[in-house]
């Protein structure tokens, strides 16, 4: 889809319009005045400047551009292939072309060595809109012809990649002509680099606890490890009345049950605090993608950013998922994420329906400031201090020694 043909503004001065009527009219003159030499060589200045800016007009005219390639998720180190073809629809050949790829904002993913990097200069950043993109250059596409290339892209770092419209360029054979196009290409593709996965321990987040609120919600437990009985009260369910007692003594009890583990834990991350924002990422995906596969939901909760308000997964919605979770933490804007910027009543409420809350900082020292901490840290919430000599889990706890996963 094109969305401009414009020229550019390296375009040589003798193809602006004004030179060419100037440099016409005056080889009239000049012919009129009997300097026939004068006129011939400020005609061909015309002629060459008219052609040159009716070829560079219509350079890009009919050159279609096709990107075949899906929305991808990947992890730091993995592939993406990108297959582009230039179609040239028309029967004047183009001498050469240049087709630029937008930089993604963070870097998160990169092409290989069939595209360079180029930074534009301000003059033409201001013209294009552009400051830098991958480049590639072609000579000689024939008229109605076709030329296809493979591009493969690598994920570097945790990012999401929104393309922008591919930038054409390219002019007439004499050099004298830019025109700037934009094409649609992949535009409306999403490309997400997850945080980088390491092996983790989990053990921490999976010990048995016993619950004496029985039936919590959250919770996993053992039915057939009978831990205590209690009275009945109004709203137990009929399943875990102990009907032989019942039967025995004309009172009711409610059987009590051993809690296995949480089937469902949320993960609040105040980035704010990091000094290595990526670490903590990286360590909270992997925790959250290990726990995923061994039956136990995870939600999170990121502070807001300049960007986007803060941000909440619950792990009970069915509506979330892991990867929800997995393309928040790659999206998040860590480096402008403000200390204690988090919905606190959205929080408290899935903090109330989830198996337990962890919540990462820093240090202690660092922790969230104000009620947040004390009114979760009441309700059971446990700590994942960087700081391995805060108390809590520390990071070096749930690290693992062997290769990445």
């Amino acid at each position: 889809m094109d969305k401009s043909n414009s020229l550019g503004f390296q375009s040589a001065l003798i193809v602006n319009r004004s030179v060419i009527i100037g440099t016409f009219a005056a080889s009239i003159l000049a012919w009129w005045l009997g300097g026939d030499m004068i006129a011939a060589l400020l005609l061909a200045v015309s002629v060459v400047g008219l052609v040159s800016r009716l070829w560079g007009r219509y350079a890009l005219h009919s050159v279609k551009v096709t990107v075949r390639t899906d929305s991808a998720i990947l992890s730091a180190g993995q592939n993406v292939k990108i297959d582009y073809k230039i179609e040239n629809d028309k029967a004047l050949p183009l001498v050469w072309l240049e087709i630029c790829q937008d930089v993604s904002k963070n870097g998160c993913l990169e092409p290989d060595s069939s595209m360079t990097l180029r930074c534009f200069s301000p003059e033409e950043a201001s013209y294009s809109g552009w400051e830098k993109a991958y480049m590639r250059k072609f000579a000689f596409l024939m008229g109605h012809s076709e030329m296809e290339f493979e591009c493969t892209w690598t994920g570097k770092r945790r990012g999401v990649y929104r393309p922008r419209n591919i930038l054409l360029k390219s002019g007439d054979g004499f050099g004298l002509t830019q025109i700037v196009s934009e094409k649609e290409g992949l535009a409306g593709n999403v490309f997400v680099v997850w945080p980088e996965l390491k092996p983790v321990d989990t053990s921490a987040f999976l010990k048995n606890i016993w619950n004496g609120n029985t039936g919590k919600s959250g919770w996993v437990e053992d039915p057939t490890v009978l831990r205590n009985e209690r009275e009945y009260q109004e709203g137990d369910s009929w399943k875990r009345i102990d009907w032989r007692a019942a039967a025995r003594t004309d009172e009711l009890y409610t059987k009590q049950y051993e809690t296995i583990r949480p089937s469902s834990l949320l993960f609040v991350i105040d980035t704010a605090t990091f000094s290595d924002k990526e670490e903590a990422l990286s360590l909270a995906a992997s925790v959250m993608w290990e726990l995923s596969h061994k039956g136990i939901s995870a939600g999170i909760c990121l502070p807001a950013t300049d960007e986007k308000d803060s941000v909440l997964i619950r792990p009970d919605d069915p509506a979330g998922s892991l990867e929800d979770c997995m393309y928040e933490l790659a999206d998040h804007d860590a480096d402008s994420a403000k200390a204690d910027k988090f919905n606190l009543r959205d929080l408290l409420s899935a903090a109330e329906e989830c198996g337990r809350v962890w919540i990462m900082s820093e240090d202690k020292e660092s922790l969230m400031a104000g009620s947040l901490a004390r009114v979760l840290s009441y309700s059971g919430a446990g700590f994942i201090y960087a700081n391995a000599e805060s108390q809590g889990i520390s990071f070096d706890s749930i690290r693992a020694k062997e290769e990445s996963i």
